[in-house]
C-alpha cells in the first residue's frame, strides 16, 4: 500500500506581509536605539576630551604666568600693566579655545586695608577663562591663582592717594 500525503491547500508557508512589516519595524527601532546610544557616547567622549584639553591649556597659561617676573604680570595697556594679552585664540587637538586673562591687585586684610594700609597692592590675582568656540555641550573653564612679589611688604615713604 502506498501512502499518499495530502497537503492542505490553505496551509501557510513563509511570512505574511504584515508579519514582515512588524519585524522590520522592530528591527528599525532596535537599530536606531543602538545608533543613538553610540552617537551619544561619542559626543560625551568628545566633550570630555575638550574639557581635558581646556584644563590642560589653562594650567599651561598659569605656569607661564607663574614663571614670569612679578613686575611683568599684568595686561598690556591695563592696570596692572604687564606683558600679557587680555584675549588670545589657541587651538589644541582641533578645538579652538578663546583664552581671556584677568589680572587684579589684591589688598590683603592681614596688614590692614586701604586707607590705613600705605601699600595696598599686596599681590596680584590672575584669572584665566577658557571658552571653546567649536565644542558642543562645553562649560567654560575658569582657573584663578595668586602671584606675590619676593618681598610682600616693604617700608616705603610713598603713601596712597585718598
Amino acid at each position: 500500500m502506498k501512502k499518499i500525503l495530502k497537503f492542505k491547500k490553505n496551509r501557510q508557508r513563509g511570512f505574511t506581509f504584515v508579519e514582515t512589516l512588524v519585524a522590520v519595524a522592530v528591527s528599525v527601532v532596535v537599530l536606531w536605539s543602538v545608533y543613538s546610544a553610540l552617537q551619544s557616547l561619542f559626543n560625551i567622549v568628545q566633550a570630555s576630551r575638550a574639557k581635558i584639553d581646556a584644563v590642560d591649556l589653562a594650567n599651561e597659561q598659569l605656569e607661564i604666568i607663574r614663571n614670569m617676573p612679578y613686575s611683568e604680570v599684568g595686561i598690556v595697556n591695563g592696570i596692572p600693566s604687564g606683558v600679557l594679552s587680555h584675549t588670545q585664540n589657541l587651538t589644541r587637538d582641533g578645538f579652538n579655545f578663546s583664552v581671556t586673562t584677568f589680572v587684579r591687585y589684591v589688598d590683603d586684610p592681614f596688614d590692614g586695608t586701604f586707607p590705613t594700609d600705605t601699600s595696598p597692592n599686596d599681590y596680584k590675582s590672575v584669572e584665566v577663562d577658557l571658552a571653546c568656540n567649536n565644542c558642543e555641550r562645553f562649560t567654560p573653564v575658569k582657573i584663578t591663582t595668586t602671584v606675590a612679589p619676593a618681598a610682600l611688604e616693604t617700608a616705603t615713604q610713598n603713601g596712597a592717594l585718598f
